[in-house]
Parts: structure tokens; C-alpha cells; sequence
């Protein structure tokens, strides 16, 4: 394996701006598979996925080439930001960015160029500083990838504008996103899921030898899922947790109440909203919410499918 510095910009305070790029090449020919981690600063999960799953592939057993970047966002894995703190972007909104342009702009650009010719990318997330997710995006170009990750719930949606997912299909490049963990929930359950997850997708389009383990029997895809954002900040109180992630529950189910720590008003209620609604990203007992911040995410049960094993 081989670890690569490529060079992104010179910042004001003298500081040069660097990704980290790990080369894993295999001992025959095979697809190029490009891994990110970190886009998102506050979800390390991803970093410590990737950094786990460069040593748990033998590359004497390697079909192709494994390009890794653990840390996407330097300034934001620092800082434990969704945006990167020099200029307040999001880096999966800018993709494939401007070598001319702001430090995230100029990151987009950088993560472009290592994308360009591969023929698979995984891109890794989760749910941030206080919520834990588990679920992975369905794209027609890689579902192969998403069903064999092997969580039980694929959610078939468009890539954000401007991600890195959304960028990399238009360029015909077989996708999947792992949204799993997060919130300092279930550490080690989520990192071995992510690590064996990610080696039985590398199965699964015979990167590595070996029949791929099948997904789980109860794996359904859903093509609507609602993210539940309090519209007042406070402290959220919630029973629905990392360790309740896939239950269904009835509509109308109270998720959490918002309640001000100063005057101990109930400020709002967040309920379920389809019957039955099937959780998949939740928030522990007591953490403290801003306006607008991700709550809760459910997709609709009625309307979940069989996923297809074809």
C-alpha cells in the first residue's frame, strides 16, 4: 500500500492543506474502487471505517485497486463540523468544485480528480454529534453494492446536488452511501458493521474472493423518507435511540418532546408521521437541539418493498 500526499492549497496562516491517499493494489487486475471518508467533519465513523477496512484487506487476496480517503475535510474532522469551518461550506453540496475557488470549493476539486476513472466509490456517513443513522442509499448504478452492505432498510433516492455521489454517477461511476452510526452510540457495533459490510460489497463485485453473504432477510427499500426537524431549539427527550433504529411504530407515536431547560415549557412535540413509520435515524435520551437540526429521520412503511436480490 501506498500513502500519497496531494496538495490542495496554501491557507493565510502559512499552513499547506493536504488529503491523504491510501493505494491499496491487489495481486491481479480489477475495477478501481475509490472510498471517502469524513466529508462531513462531524461524523468520523466514516474516517475510522475506511482506516479499519485498509487493514483488514489482504492484498494478496485483491481483485483492482482500493483509493482511500479517510479524512475528506481536514478543517471540519478537526473542528467536529458538518461545514468546514474556514469558509462555512458543505462540502457534499459543491462537487466537483473550482481549483480557483474557496478551501472547500478547492477540496471538491481535489476529491474530483481522485473520483475521475474509477468504477466504484462508497462514500461513508452518519449521523453526526447526536443523532445515530442506519441505512444506505439504493442507486440503480451500484445497488449490487447497497444490497450486499446489508442493512435492513435502502432507501432509493436522488444524491443531493452537488455531492459526491451525485457528481460520480453523472460520470457513469457505480454508487453507494453508508449512512450508519453516529452520536457516540454503539461504536464498535457500527464500526464492525460498516468494516464487514464494506468487505462482503467487495465480495459482492468480486474484488475479493468468495461468496458474498446474503442480505438480511427483512432488507426492504423505501423511496420516502422524512427527516423530522424541531422548528424550536431546547432540549430534545426522546426513547427512541441507537438501539431502537429499524422498529416500525404506529403513526402518531410521540419521537421525542423539545422542552426549555430554563423555564421547563414544553416547547414541541415530534411525532410519527406514516403508518407505520420505520425509524432510521434517531437521537438518545437527553441532547440538546438548535432550530432546524436534523431530529429525526423515518421512511414510510406502507409503501416498503421487498428489495429485489436481481
Amino acid at each position: 500500500m501506498t500513502v500519497e500526499q496531494i496538495p490542495v492549497t496554501t491557507l493565510a496562516g502559512g499552513h499547506r492543506l493536504e488529503l491523504t491517499v491510501h493505494t491499496l493494489r491487489g495481486a491481479s487486475d480489477g475495477p478501481r474502487m475509490v472510498m471517502f471518508g469524513g466529508i462531513h467533519g462531524d461524523e468520523p465513523m466514516g474516517s475510522e471505517t475506511v482506516r479499519r477496512l485498509l487493514d483488514a484487506v489482504d492484498p494478496a487476496q485483491l481483485s483492482g485497486t482500493v483509493v482511500a480517503v479517510p479524512v475528506a475535510n481536514p478543517y471540519a474532522h478537526q473542528a467536529l463540523t458538518r461545514n468546514t469551518p474556514l469558509d462555512g461550506v458543505n462540502l457534499n453540496r459543491i462537487f466537483p468544485g473550482d481549483r480557483g475557488g474557496s478551501v472547500t470549493e478547492q477540496l471538491a476539486a481535489v476529491l474530483s480528480g481522485i473520483l475521475e476513472g474509477a468504477d466504484y466509490f462508497i462514500d461513508f456517513h452518519s449521523g453526526g454529534n447526536f443523532a445515530t443513522v442506519e441505512y444506505a442509499y439504493l442507486h440503480d448504478a451500484g445497488a449490487e453494492m447497497s444490497r450486499a452492505y446489508g442493512t435492513s432498510v435502502l432507501y432509493r433516492g436522488h444524491p443531493y446536488g452537488g455531492s459526491a455521489t451525485g457528481w460520480a454517477l453523472e460520470k457513469g461511476v457505480r454508487c453507494m452511501v453508508s449512512e450508519l452510526g453516529g452520536g457516540g452510540q454503539r461504536i464498535e457495533h457500527y464500526l464492525k458493521r460498516g468494516v464487514d459490510g464494506t468487505l462482503n460489497v467487495l465480495r459482492a463485485i468480486g474484488m475479493l474472493p468468495g461468496d458474498p453473504v446474503a442480505p438480511p432477510e427483512d432488507q426492504v427499500i423505501v423511496d420516502t423518507l422524512t427527516t423530522l426537524r424541531p422548528a424550536v431549539g431546547g432540549t430534545v427527550l426522546s426513547d427512541f435511540g441507537a438501539a431502537r433504529l429499524g422498529e416500525r411504530v404506529p403513526k402518531g407515536t410521540v419521537l421525542a418532546k423539545v422542552v426549555s431547560p430554563y423555564t421547563s415549557e414544553e416547547l414541541e412535540v415530534i411525532t410519527a408521521p406514516y403508518e407505520p413509520s420505520i425509524l432510521v435515524l434517531g437521537r438518545e435520551h437527553l441532547t440538546n437541539v438548535a432550530p432546524g437540526d436534523y431530529g429525526f429521520m423515518v421512511a414510510d412503511g406502507a409503501t416498503a418493498k421487498p428489495a429485489d436480490p436481481g
